[in-house]
């Protein structure tokens, strides 16, 4: 496994580009609109990237949606981009059709790229969002086409994983839909399908294994740097394959396979039920409060190292 295909849609804890240039890696970042979105080019302009690689950086630019170029160019002009490394690479793509406002006009020949029937909901924002998670479906399929191609599939690590939530979890049409698959769907559900994006990790020599344990993006690091035998010298997470029982939410949520906590209270999370103290163990009930406690100290922690920039301190 010489060559390391992290991520897709969202950011990443941003010292892992040093190290992977320590360990000898080409390390990269694609985003398929201008440099100063979100200042992007200034951000990763500071750190240890060898090679960004915006909307100008890219030849054919004949497919945009929403400002953005269109998942399936993007991808494909990225393994290309790929494919002209010698050296072992890490590279971040960040690819954004299935994001708001979900409007695909841009596309061409978009019968043969949206293959769901939304029916009722055409002309909906629920509707929209179907088709856009739809084509990016699709688009992730060339994706994984291309690197096959070009080579670079079968010895690669690919992270997929989401930056945040989509749709509005009240969105009319969304709950409707919903309950209509699900007769069980009720606002505990939706609430832990907000709180959960999406993650997937594919490991060459690894067969079908699920992770059923609670992880979030502060474990991307440390897993990719287990993976790829470099020393982690500091992380608020821990490696995916680890046996922690809960994870933390910037927005100040901690889940576990059986709870989650907001604004000060915890829950159950198959009937959203207020968890009462008197009920538990002793022992769940001080590793609950634990939990609550260090939801606090490690987003103060995490917070102040980006709001001081402590990390170059």
């Amino acid at each position: 496994m010489d060559k390391f295909l992290v991520g897709f849609f969202a950011s990443i804890n941003n010292d892992i580009y040093n190290l992977y240039k320590n360990a000898g890696y080409n390390t990269m970042y694609m985003h398929g609109n201008v440099g100063d979105f979100w200042n992007r080019k200034s951000v990763y302009g500071r750190l240890a990237v060898d090679q960004m690689s915006f909307i100008d950086a890219f030849d054919d630019t004949s497919e945009m949606i929403g400002g953005f170029l269109s998942d399936e160019l993007f991808y494909r002009q990225a393994v290309s981009k790929l494919n002209d490394k010698n050296e072992p690479f890490m590279a971040f793509l960040v690819a954004a059709s299935s994001h708001v406002p979900y409007y695909l006009e841009g596309i061409h020949d978009k019968e043969e790229k949206i293959s769901i029937d939304i029916g009722k909901y055409e002309d909906t924002q629920f509707g929209y969002y179907l088709e856009a998670v739809n084509y990016a479906d699709y688009a992730f399929g060339v994706l994984i086409d291309e690197l096959k191609l070009s080579g670079l599939y079968d010895d690669s690590v690919i992270l997929v994983f989401g930056d945040h939530y989509g749709l509005n979890m009240f969105d009319e049409n969304l709950m409707e839909f919903a309950s209509e698959v699900n007769p069980n769907y009720n606002i505990v559900t939706s609430r832990n399908n907000y709180e959960s994006v999406l993650c997937g990790l594919k490991v060459p020599g690894i067969q079908n294994r699920k992770i059923d344990s609670p992880v979030s993006k502060l474990d991307i690091k440390p897993t990719l740097l287990e993976l790829s035998g470099i020393d982690d010298d500091l992380s608020l997470g821990f490696t995916m394959f680890s046996t922690k029982d809960y994870a933390f939410i910037n927005n100040g949520y901690a889940v576990t396979d059986k709870y989650y906590y907001v604004n000060g209270t915890w829950y159950y999370r198959n009937s959203g039920a207020m968890v009462r103290f008197s009920d538990l163990h002793s022992e769940k009930m001080q590793t609950l409060l634990e939990y609550e406690a260090n939801v606090v100290k490690e987003l103060d922690i995490s917070s102040s190292i980006v709001i001081n920039n402590l990390l170059l301190k």
